[in-house]
């Protein structure tokens, strides 16, 4: 583990603020990502078209959601930003509570999975999004790199699953 946590602090140390020109880009990333890009969805819910997809893809954003805060209370990792004297956080106030898994990393990446299954064109414009956002909060020095990388295999699998589902119900 002390190799690990080695790790994520040279690659934290690395990340925390670079580039400094799109630290601003990444502060409007990690709000968005935090849940309000979901509002960009109540047009889908509403349509009968898209209705039953939509409902899905909630329904995978909460079960992500609820996993992370799980295991954010049973591991109970103390984010970088609260540990470490170096890495105070860059644009935002330290979120407080767990690190470990990076939620923001978990609910874009189960978004961009979801959309890979349900809609392959879009894909790689989900997958590269979901990849900023997550990335966006170890440049605000708020998630160790494994915490984004939990947060992101969880939410893949979690937006793959409920994909999936979705296309037999």
């Amino acid at each position: 583990m002390a190799d690990l946590q080695a790790l994520d602090e040279r690659i934290l140390m690395a990340a925390r603020g670079a580039p400094a020109a799109l630290v601003p880009f990444f502060h409007v990333l990690t709000v968005i990502g935090g849940g309000w890009a979901l509002l960009a969805l109540v047009p889908f819910a509403v349509q009968r078209a898209t209705r039953a997809a939509t409902a899905w893809l909630f329904a995978a954003i909460v079960t992500q959601s609820a996993l992370v805060s799980i295991l954010k209370h049973l591991v109970g990792r103390v984010r970088p930003c609260d540990a470490l004297a170096w890495c105070t956080p860059i644009a935002v106030a330290s979120p407080g509570g767990g690190s470990f898994p990076s939620g923001h990393a978990a609910g874009s990446f189960a978004f961009a999975a979801f959309i890979a299954v349900r809609a392959p064109r879009w894909a790689l414009p989900a997958l590269v999004w979901a990849a900023l956002v997550a990335w966006s909060r170890c440049v605000l020095g708020v998630h160790y790199p494994s915490d984004i990388l939990a947060g992101a295999l969880l939410g893949s699998v979690v937006g793959a699953i409920f994909a999936r589902r979705s296309l037999r119900a």
